[in-house]
């Protein structure tokens, strides 16, 4: 009996020991910043509503929209980070050569130079250009800020703030939305290793019309669920995502009645991503291309269509 205790025990401890090795090795695995990568494409429809104010008359009111994104992330040494960003936006409105009232398209490169401790965080700061077209006018923009991500088990809180300023090549119509502030709030909930569910909110504080310099808001919002759909014929694992958007955008005139505007837009997407660099979602959101950038070439859009 005592022979067999002192056996069952001794198994025991070894089992603990291969599962605390087996843990320790995961846990330096996620440790390490690796080289990694990601391509987001998706395809949706959006629709306008709650139009409102002298200068709101978003026409067509709803339209096919789609995305393509890519992000690529590279270890400057143990815990410095630099990650560049390509975003494209576009709409078949982009196609209409009739003219219309609406977002056309969007495109932005950006990048992110940051300090990041795969246990706890991330912190740094990140830069954009790019344009947006709206009512068949071009509008330019920079923006600039910083980012900052905290890592709680299963959760990321990932904020941004900065600031955006767009303008347009032509005198006559410098009616983009510019000289703004902004922050954007992002929650992650991974409630497997390989699905996430994310929340996100911003709001700006611009202009819009650079002649009268309007005051200008904008709140956008939105959800998306990540998953895998498992050995799929032919193509096997696949990861996809369906997800929404939303934006309020606001704009106030010198007095009452004047210029002013604001609408609502709805998007609905569903999309799907390849990704390389980390064995899973949350492992990959810890040491991966996991940072990215509003659509800021959307919100400089905006103006025109608030004209």
């Amino acid at each position: 009996m005592k022979k067999l205790t002192a056996t069952s025990i001794m198994a025991l401890a070894l089992a603990m020991s291969a599962q605390s090795a087996s843990a320790a090795d995961y846990d330096a695995q996620i440790q390490q910043l690796v080289v990694s990568g990601i391509v987001d494409s998706w395809n949706g429809y959006t629709f306008i509503g709650n139009q409102g104010g002298a200068n709101a008359d978003v026409d067509p009111d709803s339209y096919f929209s789609s995305g393509l994104s890519g992000r690529l992330s590279l270890p400057l040494g143990e815990n410095l980070t630099i990650q560049m960003d390509g975003d494209l936006e576009y709409t078949d409105n982009a196609f209409d050569e009739d003219g219309d009232d609406a977002f056309d398209y969007s495109g932005q490169l950006g990048a992110h130079l940051t300090y990041r401790d795969p246990g706890m965080g991330a912190f740094g700061a990140f830069g954009a250009f790019g344009a947006g077209r709206g009512d068949d006018q071009r509008n330019d923009f920079v923006a600039v800020g910083g980012e900052a991500q905290l890592y709680l088990n299963d959760l990321t809180f990932y904020v941004q703030a900065g600031y955006l300023d767009g303008y347009v090549q032509d005198a006559d119509r410098e009616d983009a939305f510019h000289d703004a502030v902004f922050v954007r709030g992002v929650a992650r909930w991974f409630m497997t290793p390989d699905s996430r569910l994310q929340a996100q909110v911003a709001y700006v504080d611009g202009h819009q019309d650079t002649g009268d310099s309007y005051e200008m808001d904008i709140v956008e919002w939105g959800v998306r669920y990540d998953m895998i759909l498992a050995g799929l014929p032919v193509i096997g694992d696949t990861p996809v995502y369906v997800g929404y958007r939303g934006a309020r955008f606001d704009n106030e005139g010198a007095g009452p009645g004047a210029d002013d505007g604001q609408y609502t837009e709805h998007t609905i997407m569903v999309g799907t991503t390849y990704a390389f660099g980390g064995n899973s979602m949350r492992e990959f959101d810890r040491v991966g291309a996991t940072l990215d950038l509003p659509n800021f070439g959307r919100w400089v859009a905006s103006g025109q269509s608030l004209d």
